[in-house]
């Protein structure tokens, strides 16, 4: 019964973690805008991989985007950029117009990658796929 004390604060500091809405895991990719990336195609060196975003557009301007092949924090190369069209009287509540955009590239080394995507008119608004490139 020496062990009571411990398992009851042990038990209620868990009913406190879960009830705070603590998550153990990472949090789904995408924002407001961006919805989605991934990597496509034989994830091995000199191979052509296909980077895709997808975006949702409720923006009454129009929204430049570019994605970028980083190693770390590392720029290893631009891979593609677009300017998303303006919604015509699009507000933050309107319903979004979703747009996918594809670019292939290719990964001169193995190691591990990110595909991001990100916009210049808010900084907060980027998506990141992490993938390994294994050797050829």
């Amino acid at each position: 019964m020496r062990n009571t004390p411990f398992l009851l604060l042990l038990l209620v500091s868990c009913a406190l973690v879960a009830g705070c809405g603590v998550r153990f895991r990472d949090p789904e990719p995408g924002n407001e805008f961006f919805k989605s990336a991934t990597v496509s195609g034989d994830l091995r060196v000199g191979a052509t991989l296909t980077g895709a975003v997808t975006v949702a557009q409720t923006y009454s301007i129009v929204v430049p985007i570019t994605c970028e092949l980083r190693q770390g924090k590392t720029l290893v190369k631009t891979i593609g950029s677009e300017q998303i069209a303006a919604l015509p009287g699009g507000t933050p509540k309107s319903t979004p117009v979703a747009a996918h955009y594809s670019y292939p590239f290719t990964v001169e080394q193995a190691g591990l990658y990110k595909f991001e995507c990100y916009t210049t008119k808010d900084e907060d608004n980027f998506v990141i796929r992490e993938f390994t490139v294994r050797p050829s």
